[in-house]
């Protein structure tokens, strides 16, 4: 496979929540002369008043490129204008193009408070949903987080291990929001991260002699929702109950056992067996409701992510997925990548279903929405154009896998937001499925994270006919003449025989030892 090296790109998309202050007023000149060196220059967008939306576009951009902003909604208020600092009107629609200067530009976003009128029909507003993120210290588990529309009340809940005391919840800000480790919480505006907050106070010493009957029970859920019921460590043959909750926006679809469903009922009863258990609740994105007439039925829409594999040093094909059976407009959709991986925003391709749009591709600045260390939010807008009925790759662009990155992981990239309108200006939501990066080294057919033995027996059975497990041609194909069979094997075998000795071990006596336990296959 091809490698490509990356570049680099850095840019925020979502400004700062900052009150608006005087700066050199909005006036964009013509476009760079050809050949002229590239000058960047940073864009800054403002709101008049906070609580009324959000805008996007924010970031720096080379003079003479044009760039997209746009400006989001939230119920009670009404788009007015895009302005300058001095006051002048610059566009009264919420998306708005211009060409960039040598300045450093700031735009405001101007709303009003319009509480219970509808909406103007040539300025639609788009449904929001906000993070909110869950975290917790030693000695406890979290259930709750998940994507809600702001001023919705979301069930939180936190498990605390024997021998921990809960302190209480707190927010990003450090204040104390509740000492129960269960309460509702309102979502505000923008979102927010609580921390269930434990500290180890055991109450008497542990039992010196643990009873070997025992066995470990534990539960864990998907965004969307929290459960109830008995986890800890209990005798075998003992039974109890574990009863899952949706919160609003979501609906349950199953309890898991070992990655397999166990039940779709939502309270049930468990004996503890010969063996620990570890039963997780799933909980699907579905923010539907009767007081929002104008969303149209999920099935209309739906995005979902790929799994895609590659190697250390590789370049990948992403690709966000649609399915849509009627028109869709502007759009704006955030996603989170894992650590270590780079988003290559120059090179996509666009499907020929999506017709006179102009896109933008930056990373976003985010505290509240990325709560795994070291993960980017990126986000792809789409403006100005259409998406006709279709199940297409909406956009496939590159991914670059560093060769410093972790293998033998399968790493989440995840859906955060989605905001589009349709033809008529409604603003909608959509089904959406994350996807996976599955990073191997070359040759680790079996996904433990080592090239041996093991890993050619795989190829020669599949080479032969008589294998059962499905391989990742990227992963195995060692040669890179796109076909598996003896010639892999042996390039395996001779990964495995030259790796280097463990522990100080002689490397010839490393490879005897090697090749005699490949022959014991």
């Amino acid at each position: 496979m091809k490698r490509i090296r990356f570049l680099t790109v850095a840019v925020a998309c979502l400004a700062g929540f900052v009150t608006a202050h005087a700066q050199d007023d909005f006036n964009p000149p013509s476009p760079v002369e050809p050949g002229a060196p590239t000058i960047y220059s940073r864009i800054v967008l403002l709101r008049n008043i906070d609580e009324a939306g959000s805008v996007s576009g924010a970031g720096r951009y080379a003079v003479g490129s044009t760039v997209n902003v746009y400006a989001y909604v939230n119920s009670s208020y009404t788009f007015l204008r895009w302005t300058d600092t001095k006051g002048n009107e610059l566009s009264k629609s919420t998306s708005f193009g211009f060409v960039n200067t040598e300045n450093t530009d700031t735009l405001i976003a101007n709303y009003a408070f319009t509480p219970g009128s509808p909406s103007e029909p040539s300025e639609p507003s788009t449904t929001l949903y906000y993070r909110l993120g869950l975290r917790a210290t030693q000695g406890c588990s979290v259930s709750g987080s998940g994507r809600y529309l702001a001023g919705t009340s979301v069930r939180v809940s936190a498990s605390v291990e024997s021998g921990y005391s809960f302190l209480g919840w707190t927010n990003l800000k450090g204040e104390t929001v509740s000492n129960s480790t269960s309460f509702n919480y309102t979502v505000p505006v923008d979102g927010d991260t609580l921390t269930a907050n434990c500290v180890f106070n055991p109450g008497s010493p542990a039992e010196p002699n643990d009873p070997i009957l025992k066995h470990n029970v534990t539960a864990t859920c998907s965004d969307g929702g929290y459960y109830s019921g008995s986890t800890g460590r209990f005798l075998e043959g003992s039974t109890y109950t574990l009863t899952a909750y949706a919160n609003t926006g979501y609906e349950f679809a199953g309890w898991y056992l070992n990655g397999e469903l166990y039940t779709n009922l939502r309270s049930f009863s468990y004996t503890v067996g010969k063996e620990n258990l570890n039963f997780y609740a799933r909980f699907v994105f579905n923010p539907s409701s009767p007081g929002e007439p104008n969303m149209p039925a999920l099935s209309l829409y739906s995005y979902y992510l790929p799994t895609v594999c590659g190697r250390p040093g590789d370049t990948v094909q992403y690709a966000i997925n649609l399915v849509n059976t009627d028109v869709v407009k502007d759009l704006n959709i955030r996603l989170t990548f894992p650590a270590g991986v780079v988003v290559e925003p120059t090179d996509y391709t666009l499907s020929e279903k999506a017709t006179g749009y102009d896109i933008t591709i930056c990373e976003a600045v985010d505290t509240i929405s990325i709560i795994e260390e070291g993960a980017k939010l990126w986000d792809f807008t789409f403006i100005g154009g259409t998406i006709e009925p279709a199940t297409q790759a909406l956009l496939t662009f590159n991914v670059y896998l560093p060769d410093t990155i972790d293998t033998g992981h399968r790493h989440q990239v995840k859906i955060n937001q989605i905001s589009m309108t349709m033809a008529d200006g409604t603003a909608v939501t959509a089904r959406t499925r994350n996807g996976l990066l599955s990073i191997f080294k070359p040759g680790d057919a079996n996904g433990d994270d080592d090239v041996d033995g093991q890993d050619a027996r795989l190829i020669v059975n599949d080479w032969l006919g008589t294998g059962t497990d499905e391989l990742e041609m990227v992963i195995t194909d060692m040669v890179e003449d796109g076909v598996l069979d003896g010639q892999d094997a042996r390039a395996i075998i001779n990964t495995w025989l030259n790796a280097g000795a463990e522990d100080g071990e002689p490397k010839a006596d490393l490879k005897k030892k090697r090749t005699k336990s490949y022959k014991a296959l």
